[in-house]
Formats: C-alpha cells, structure tokens, sequence
C-alpha cells in the first residue's frame, strides 16, 4: 500500500500493475488528480485542447453574428445606403437580442461544454469527471436542483424587483413585438449558454488550476477566486456594484461545485437565473437594456447577492438531503470510480 499523499489531500488506493496509484478522497477541484494516468504535464495538453476551443468560439461567434446582424440589419442598411446615413443602423444593437441574435449567442457560448469534457479526458482519462466526482453529470441532483432554485429564487427575483428594479423603473408588462419567438429562442438555448459558462469557468478552469495546487486547501480558493474574477470580468464594462454582484455569483457557484462535488447545482442556479432575468426583460419590453446593462444601484445589488446567497444555502440543504459524493472514488482499475 502507498502511504496518504501529504497535505490531506485524499487517500491512495492500491497501485493498479503499472503506473501511478489512484488517489480517492479529492474534491471536485483536484479530481484530476485522482486519476492513475495523472501526471503533472497533463494539465497542459487540457490547455492546449480549451485554446482550440476558444478558436471554434470565436469563429463560430463571430461568423453567427455576423450572420445574425446581417438578417436584422441589411434591410434597413441597403435603404440607409441611399442617403448615406448608415451610422445608425451600424450602431444599433437591437439585433443582439433578436431571436436569432441570442440564438447565436447561446449556441456560441455552449461552445465549451464538449471542449472541457475533452480536457478532462487528456487530462484525466474520463471525460465525465469535468461534470462531477462520480464521473458523470447526475441529472437527478441537477433537475432536484432547479426545482429547488425555482421555489427559492423566483419568488425573491419578484420581491427584489418590486424594492429595486433593475431597469430602475417600476415593474410593467409592456412585451416587445414578436416577443413570442423570442421566449422561445431563450427558454430552449439559455440553459445551453449558462451550461456553457459554468463548465468553462467553475469546471475547466477550476479543474485546470486545481490540478496544480497539492493543498486542498489552496486546490479551492484559488481556482474560485480565479474563475469568479474572470467570470465578472467577461461580462465587460460595469460599475463596482454590478462587478461585486457578479464576482460573487461566481464565488457562491464555485462553492457549490466543491460543496457538492461537481457542476449540477451551480449550472441549475445558473440557468433559472439566466431564465428569470430574461423573462422578466422580455416581459418589460427591455431586453436590450437587461443584455447591455453596465451599472446597477448598490440597493439592487445587495439584493441581488442576498437571493443569491439564500438560494445556494438552500442548495447546499438539497444536496446534502441527497448525499450527493462530494469526493472522488477510486476504480478497481485505479482509475476514477464511475458511481
């Protein structure tokens, strides 16, 4: 038997016949690491396979919105043309939340979902674990979970906006012309964007850093203060208050990763409050403004981070009312346990 590997990180199994020994006992954040064909270098194949994800992205992105630009602008462009006044079509960013607009948007960003899976693979040698510790995404937990985060966050999403709106005025129902198309594009793609995002940022991204810090410890805190920096910034240009918001949803997802020991419950909060958020602009006609937004007050962002920490401690309840496996397990082969 190999000795416990230092730092408290997990025990180690048995050594299969040849190579390194399996290690069980890992959070989601070092679960390569349990992996017996982990090696130190394999983290940077993982690397090198999310940068050919991020070439795919932008060029899939950028030629969908074009596309997408395109088909909501050229009409009104080609009239433009006649008075060489084209700087207001070129300006308007009424196509971004067009049906196919959001389409593109949603697709793109689902982009790397199978580019995380295929990093953990050459990193770990199971695609399945960049979904959990068991090695595959348990879709029970993941819809528990949002059934949960409907009954908790839907009805504070209500209560924060009746406070403090985000578009700043009062709540009311105005729908937007062909609203119905709309709601649909983003009730079938949004899970698929926020999916996206939280297999690139609280999955991969954790993973990756994770792979590298032998502390436990150090494996979680900073792998989440990492990814919920870069996740607040991705969303561009915005005030400290809607820059905190973020970066702490990207804190409280990345705890929930490691708390439940993979992906479902943060990509479940995640994706109802993509959909309630978008449903309430669609309703209000401000759509547009609820994807450009930039600024919040700091009353609404306090809000914001209040339901979002409730729910998550709802989350955490769920979770552990269903002994979700928070830490790896090892194969018979030495590889990780597919529980």
């Amino acid at each position: 038997m190999t000795a416990v590997e230092t730092g408290g990180v997990g025990v180690v199994a048995p050594p299969p016949a040849s190579g390194r020994p399996g290690v069980a006992g890992l959070s989601y954040p070092q679960a390569w690491r349990g992996s017996a064909r982990y090696r130190w270098w394999r983290p940077l194949l993982a690397l090198a396979v999310m940068a050919g994800g991020g070439v795919v992205f932008f060029v899939f992105s950028g030629l969908s919105q074009i596309g997408a630009w395109a088909a909501y602008n050229l009409p009104g462009f080609l009239a433009a043309m006649s008075s060489t006044d084209t700087g207001g079509v070129l300006e308007d960013a009424a196509w971004l939340v067009s049906p196919l607009g959001m389409l593109s948007t949603n697709i793109a960003l689902g982009i790397p979902i199978p580019f995380a899976m295929l990093a953990a693979l050459v990193a770990a040698g199971s695609a399945g674990v960049a979904s959990s510790v068991t090695g595959r995404l348990r879709w029970g937990l993941m819809l528990g979970a949002a059934v949960t985060t409907i009954l908790v966050l839907v009805p504070l999403g209500f209560a924060m906006e009746a406070v403090a709106p985000s578009s700043g005025e009062s709540l009311t129902i105005a729908p937007e012309a062909g609203w119905q198309l709309l709601a649909v594009v983003i009730l079938l793609t949004t899970p698929l964007q926020a999916a996206g995002e939280e297999y690139f940022f609280r999955g991969w991204l954790t993973q990756v850093v994770g792979a590298w810090c032998r502390p436990a410890w150090l494996a979680v805190v900073l792998p989440m203060l990492v990814s919920a920096t870069l996740f607040a910034l991705a969303h561009g240009v915005q005030n400290p208050w809607l820059f905190g918001d973020r970066f702490f949803f990207g804190i409280v997802a990345s705890l929930l990763v490691w708390r439940t020991g993979g992906l479902e419950c943060a990509v479940a909060l995640h994706v109802v409050n993509n959909l309630f958020a978008f449903g309430a602009a669609i309703a209000t006609g401000t759509m547009e403004e609820s994807l450009l937004i930039t600024e919040v007050e700091p009353l609404s962002g306090i809000l914001s981070m209040t339901g979002t920490a409730v729910t998550a401690l709802v989350l955490l309840g769920f979770a552990r009312w269903r002994t979700a496996q928070r830490l790896t397990a090892v194969a018979r082969e030495g590889g990780l346990a597919h529980g």
